[in-house]
């Protein structure tokens, strides 16, 4: 009887949460602004965020329950546009750009214990496009 309770009780222990910590990276000698999107609109939750030229950071956690969790998920966005002072832009959803997407946990840098980096850098600049009328 006893085999059995220890058995019930082990095999029914809640599912465990996973925490991952993303941080966005500048590496260009430009300042970069980080607009956070859900469903086509600026996301409330979040306000833009402003990286100083080469070596600015944005760093946020978050937590879900099951073995892996998403920049979807912690940096709580379906898009994200990248600005680019203020003059050029390149808009990131889901998988695209693809090899280069800020919601697209493959294409961080894996640090280990749960943190991920992702780099801002001239490859993301190039490929960006020039705002009419400027990026507000």
């Amino acid at each position: 009887m006893i085999a059995l309770l220890l058995f019930v009780f082990v095999g029914c222990t809640p599912e465990q949460s996973t925490i991952a910590e993303y941080t966005i990276e500048n590496t260009l000698n430009t300042p970069v602004t980080l607009r956070f999107f859900r469903n086509g609109l600026p996301n409330a939750k979040i306000a833009p965020v402003s990286l100083k030229s080469s070596g600015g950071t944005y760093k946020k956690a978050g937590e879900s329950l099951g073995s892996s969790t998403s920049p979807f998920d912690v940096l709580n966005a379906d898009s994200i546009l990248i600005v680019f002072n203020g003059e050029r832009a390149q808009g990131h959803n889901l998988f695209e750009p693809a090899a280069m997407c800020l919601l697209n946990q493959e294409d961080y840098e894996k640090l280990g214990d749960g943190k991920f980096l992702y780099r801002v850098n001239q490859a993301n600049l190039d490929a960006s496009i020039l705002c009419e009328n400027g990026c507000n």
